[in-house]
């Protein structure tokens, strides 16, 4: 293949790119939620995903536990991300376990929900009754990863990646501007 034609194919391949791509940015800022929290900081697009207001981080709506009812150690965790994102859940690949950081910041003590359990946790009542009510995190020491915990005070902690107790996980993504 002459040089000239692999330009040419390249060239058209960067168009090709370049407008789907533009494409996705004005669906993402088109779209329309279908509901918002009492309080307007949290929007659900009816998609599987909830986009926080005040960090800008888009989390999915139902965590591990609602979606697979079951408990999770942080290495299923990792493999369960990767199925996300090959599968593209809710039409995204870039899903990701949060930083403890942005964990903290769905834990709300004024807003009540149930977990899984029929007991109250604190986050925003967008989320769905019956989930988990902590989240594994990106954060590792060794043979532990950080939990958040959304339940009485709430809280960070280290815990075994392998035996640690009652784990679940929601996970995030940065959606594109």
């Amino acid at each position: 293949m002459s040089s000239r034609k692999v330009l040419f194919l390249v060239a058209m391949l960067f168009v090709f790119l370049g407008y789907f791509s533009s494409q996705e940015v004005l669906a993402a800022k088109e779209r329309k939620p279908i509901s918002k929290s009492s309080d307007q900081r949290f929007s659900d697009y009816g998609d599987g995903t909830i986009l926080d207001s005040k960090t800008g981080l888009m989390w999915m709506k139902k965590d591990y536990w609602l979606l697979e009812g079951k408990h999770l150690n942080w290495y299923k965790a990792k493999e369960f991300l990767q199925k996300v994102n090959h599968k593209k859940y809710f039409g995204y690949s870039d899903w990701r376990l949060p930083t403890p950081d942005e964990a903290v910041t769905l834990y709300e003590r004024r807003k009540r929900n149930r977990d899984k359990d029929g007991d109250y946790f604190f986050i925003d009542r967008i989320c769905p009754k019956g989930s988990g009510w902590c989240t594994w995190t990106s954060k590792v020491k060794g043979q532990q990863a950080v939990v958040v915990s959304y339940k009485g005070q709430g809280g960070r902690e280290f815990q075994d990646k392998i035996n640690g107790p009652d784990a679940f996980l929601r996970l995030v993504r940065d959606p594109k501007e």
